[in-house]
């Protein structure tokens, strides 16, 4: 394949991923602007439609990357992409009505289960379609288009809310896919590509085999195992971010807003940074322990620099989070996306989400009971913690090398 084609579909996938997040942040956020607005007196309504993807995604996440590994890739993401149009064009019919949350509730968990489909089977397809050498290039140039997309979507929900209203942002949503779908149509596989096996085995022996591949494949089970440590600490850095706002109540008005912000500056950077680097890392799983001992290191520095009480210096620790943690993501999925077998990709990248959404309820139940969110010095229990992660983590590498 020559190279304009490969550009081609570096283009087409970053085209597709960003105009489906687009739409996920304003369908999240005309969602629950609606539910606030005609259920103020009944939270539990919108616990509900929130709480029900993440069960959602626990049930199917495994089946979709089964499903990934024996079907058409290519074919699926396009598939998924067209039934969340659907899914969001026949939502807007039923705004303002007396049905609005329950068909919204069953709706997200529709969402949820397209979702659990398309998410491996999208990581998947990259390698189908990207050379192996471009991936780190290709996942840097995503990430940061994301990182975009996550500080102005909402500002755009806002907007598109207010000038069309929520059925009419429903609507754009449902483009939005719909234009995802269409760009998938004009991907073009690699040269030599593995096509994915279609033997008569039933879906659990399918999980199962994946889960035996992962086994057997002590690095990469190593790295699964890490991530799933790195999304419980993650778990507790989310939960005390929204605090910020009363931790630095009378030094700087909506500190967390601006925390996020420094974040997402942070991740853009490191994403362009990365995007002519990343290749220099490739294989190296030390170096990724490194960016994830960076993470940790700049929350430590919180709360000694809040006892400074400047707020510039208070947000320099999340823009450098920001810039660790997306090198370490960035650094990981390329990792996954080369080293595992093409024909258990999915199954993988399967098994990655399933436990990531596992492990960041329960890091947020146990960081609520055991630390104080409203004190700077938590945070150095949650950077503590992904120091001594990855401490541990060179340790095992080095004594895994050694053997």
């Amino acid at each position: 394949m020559s190279n304009k084609k490969i550009r081609k579909n570096e283009a087409l996938l970053w085209f597709g991923s960003w105009t489906s997040r687009i739409g996920n942040i304003i369908f999240d956020y005309a969602n629950s602007i609606s539910i606030v607005g005609a259920f103020a007196g009944k939270p539990w309504i919108l616990a509900t439609y929130q709480s029900s993807e993440t069960i959602i995604q626990i049930l199917f996440n495994l089946i979709g990357g089964a499903k990934a590994d024996k079907g058409n890739r290519k074919k699926i993401v396009i598939i998924t992409d067209m039934l969340a149009a659907l899914i969001c064009g026949f939502l807007s019919f039923f705004v303002g009505t007396g049905f609005m949350a329950q068909v919204m509730v069953i709706v997200n968990a529709l969402l949820a289960v397209v979702s659990a489909f398309n998410s491996p089977t999208y990581k998947s397809l990259i390698r189908e379609v990207i050379e192996k050498e471009r991936i780190g290039f290709f996942n840097s140039i995503s990430h940061a288009g994301g990182e975009f997309i996550r500080v102005t979507g909402p500002i755009i929900g806002v907007g598109l809310v207010g000038v069309i209203g929520v059925r009419g942002a429903l609507l754009f949503d449902a483009c939005t896919f719909a234009v995802s779908a269409a760009s998938e149509l004009f991907l073009t596989k690699l040269d030599g590509t593995v096509e994915s096996k279609t033997d008569k085995k039933n879906v659990l022996a399918d999980i199962v085999e994946g889960f035996g591949y992962l086994v057997k494949e002590k690095k990469i089970l190593f790295l699964v195992i890490l991530a799933s440590f790195v999304n419980f600490f993650l778990a507790g850095y989310n939960l005390l971010l929204p605090y910020t706002n009363i931790i630095y109540d009378g030094i700087l008005d909506n500190f967390y807003s601006k925390a996020l912000a420094m974040e997402a500056v942070g991740g853009i950077i490191s994403s362009a940074v990365c995007a002519k680097i990343v290749n220099k890392f490739k294989d190296n799983i030390l170096a990724l322990i490194v960016f994830l001992f960076g993470t940790g290191f700049v929350l430590v520095l919180e709360p000694i620099f809040a006892l400074t009480a400047n707020y510039y210096l208070c947000l320099i620790p999340f823009a450098l989070f920001g810039i660790s943690l997306t090198a370490f993501n960035i650094q990981f999925m390329s990792f996954v996306q080369v080293a595992v077998n093409e024909n258990y990709l999915g199954r993988v990248f399967s098994i990655i989400f399933t436990v990531a959404v596992l492990f960041m309820p329960v890091g947020s139940f146990l960081f609520s009971i055991f630390v104080n969110a409203s004190d700077v010095n938590s945070f150095y229990t949650v950077g503590g913690g992904i120091m001594l992660l990855s401490l541990l983590s060179i340790l095992i590498h080095y004594l895994y090398k050694k053997a």
